[in-house]
Order: C-alpha cells, then structure tokens, then sequence
C-alpha cells in the first residue's frame, strides 16, 4: 500500500512550499499529525520487530513459569501492538505531513486542492488530493481517475473529515482507507489484500487523546480493533485483541482481550481476558502482569490460580487511565 502514498510525491512537487494565508492555515491544521496519534509506549533494547502491520503469531502464557525479574511477555506483546499500530498509520501520515508542507495547486473559499498529476505508480492515472470546509468542518479525499475520463470517474482511495470542536488544532476526526475500492481499480494493496477498510476515529478535543484504528475484513469475520489512548507525562494506553494464545490450562487456545497501560520511566500493568473458544463459565480466565521501568515482571496473576508472583503493591499507578 505504500506505494499509494509514494504517488504524492509526483503530486507535490507541483506545489511549491512558501507563505501561507490564514484560511490556508485553517485547512492545513485540520489534518492529522504523526507526532499526536502515533502510539509511545517505552522500548526495551532489543526488543523483537513485527513482521508487519496485521497479528502476529501469540505465545504460550498459561503454563509458563513466571519469576520475578523475567522478562514480561505481555509488555512485549504491548510493544508489538503498539509497533502494528504506528505501521498502520505511518504512510497515511507522512503523506498528510507532506501535504502540509505544500501550497494548494487550486484555491476557493471554501476548497483546497493539490494536483492533479500523472500517477507514476500506477500508470494511466491522475492522482489529486481535495479538501473541501462547511460550517466549520473539513472533509478530505485523495482520489484518482483513469487518464481521459471525466470528473465523474475520481474515485476515493482515502476519506477524512475533522471537526476542531476544541481550539485550534484540538477536535475529533475520522480517516477511512478504501482497500476495496483500490483493489477493484486494479492497485496492489499488499498484506491488505483480505482487508475492504481500514477506518481510523480520533479525538484530541479533551484529555486522554484517544485514536481507534479498524481492520474492516472482506471475508465475513470479526474486525480487529486498536485503540490507544495518551494522557500527560508519558502515560500511555494500548487495548487490542491477540487471537489464539494459548492461555487457558493445558495451554488451550482463546483469543485475549488486552487493556495495557504504562508510565513514562516506571514500568507498565496490562489485564489479560479470554474472550471465544471454549473458555469454562466457572473459569476466571484473567491474567495481570505488571512490569519495572526494565521491562521486567513485579507482580504476576493468572485468575484461575491461588498463587502470586511478586507484590501487587509494585505495580506503577496509571489509574488516571481508568474509565
């Protein structure tokens, strides 16, 4: 899919960067930045990279003796998260960055547009990037059309809108992919192939900040949720779904429902719950682990067990996380 966002390349360096005009400013600012919706969460040296943005393979964790100090599995499934996470918005991003960076091609009160270009990548197509402002509120496209047909042939490879409900910069919007609409056009979507949509919702109006990014299949399953949620001094908040970790006894499969949180310098806490499969009604089937500012475990629970590992006491608070 990175390819999509290398075509506005072509289309950028049609447009010159300079001074911008105040309304210029207004359009420019409804767009998302990387450095307020990426998720940071600390990284431990060495720390394993995922081989792409869709889940990778989970790992035991029912049976497996737990100690203090060991290195926390559930921080590093955290941290794979995260890094899926950031992948998934990392083009959308620096293709909007780009976008800032530029002057429009075409201005109108109420319009802004860049290009249209030839599309490099995708030979016989012009690529353009449209915004457009009602009633204080910004939608956005970046669309293509084969080359010789008419305005009713652009089509939206991405769609977004933004509200700044909350100052300057500070407000709610919503980013959509149109996996499906490209790989009818004939575009190579790569590992999204099994993917229609991916649909990105934010809101940095009031804190915690809060970005939700939604893998839409195109088979009829259930989509894959992420959601991360940031407050100030270096909180962080990561919920996502690991499916078929072998978390019950005997090492059974059942996809867990994780909600992990972490400081800044002080470690981490992340509650595990065994969602599908065939989890016992009578079965508590949670696990807690909390983490130091190594990355290495404090306190340890399985639901289903008696027994402890370390104290709950050195978990790091984060309850400003809390619903």
């Amino acid at each position: 899919m990175r390819t999509c966002w290398l075509s506005l390349l072509g289309l950028l360096a049609t447009a010159c960067g300079g001074n911008f005009s105040n309304d210029d400013l207004e359009f420019i600012n409804a767009l998302p930045v990387r450095t307020e919706l990426t998720a940071k969460i600390p990284k431990r040296q060495g720390a394993a990279q995922t081989r792409g943005v869709l889940p990778g393979e989970a790992r035991p964790l029912a049976d497996t003796p737990i100690a203090e100090g060991d290195p926390s599995t559930l921080y590093e499934d955290t941290h794979q998260a995260s890094e899926r996470f950031n992948s998934a918005l990392d083009g959308l991003l620096s293709m909007l960055e780009s976008i800032r960076a530029h002057n429009p091609t075409t201005r109108a009160p109420d319009m802004r547009v860049w290009g249209p270009v030839e599309d490099t990548d995708h030979p016989g197509h012009l690529v353009r990037f449209l915004m457009t402002r009602q009633d204080g509120r910004f939608a956005y496209q970046l669309q293509y059309r084969p080359r010789g047909k008419g305005a009713d042939e652009w089509w939206s490879f991405v769609e977004g809108g933004f509200e700044a409900n909350g100052g300057l910069r500070q407000g709610t919007g919503t980013v959509s992919i149109q996996l499906a609409a490209a790989r009818a056009h004939g575009f190579d979507v790569g590992i999204f192939a099994g993917y229609k949509r991916v649909d990105v919702a934010y809101q940095t109006r009031v804190p915690p900040m809060s970005v939700e990014v939604d893998f839409i299949p195109a088979a009829v399953r259930a989509s894959l949720r992420y959601t991360y949620r940031e407050a100030s001094g270096g909180l962080g908040e990561m919920t996502f779904l690991l499916e078929d970790a072998a978390l019950l006894p005997g090492n059974k499969k059942a996809d867990l429902f994780i909600v992990s949180r972490w400081t800044n310098d002080r470690g981490g806490m992340a509650r595990a719950v065994a969602t599908g499969g065939n989890v016992p009604a009578d079965l508590d089937a949670t696990l807690v682990e909390c983490w130091d500012a190594r990355f290495g475990v404090t306190y340890f629970k399985r639901g289903w067990e008696t027994a402890e590992v370390g104290n709950a006491a050195a978990c790091p608070d984060v309850s400003v996380l809390e619903p």
